[in-house]
């Protein structure tokens, strides 16, 4: 999980830099952002599932409902971020992609300080 984790946080890093370089440039988002976007989101539904089958596994979290609900948000934040990108044709969509992006590291941090130990 550890490995995931740390992938999962660069590309959150990643987008939300690229986030912030489209915001200073008075860019709108394009493709390169919401692909960013796109792989945030899909790192994190991999992280999700790989969480759900070691679950299935039988190492369960002490607090399942807090787990799967930080996994949720930050699934949710990463393709919100995206759609509010996509739709919004100025710099603050560029904005908009690189808070969720931000919001998701910090995500992934507080699940680490829950569940020390690669969610033990």
């Amino acid at each position: 999980m550890t490995a995931l984790s740390i992938v999962v946080a660069v590309l959150c890093a990643l987008t939300a830099l690229l986030g912030l370089y489209y915001a200073l440039r008075d860019l709108s988002a394009d493709l390169v952002l919401l692909g960013a976007c796109a792989l945030t989101a899909l790192g994190w539904a991999v992280l999700g599932a790989a969480l759900g089958v070691r679950d299935l596994g039988g190492g369960s979290p002490p607090d399942r409902i807090t787990l799967y609900g930080y996994l949720l948000t930050a699934v949710v934040m990463a393709v919100g971020g995206g759609w509010a990108g996509l739709f919004e044709r100025s710099r603050w969509g560029s904005v908009v992609i690189a808070v969720a992006a931000l919001v998701s590291l910090v995500l992934l941090m507080r699940l680490h300080q829950i569940w020390p130990g690669g969610f033990a």
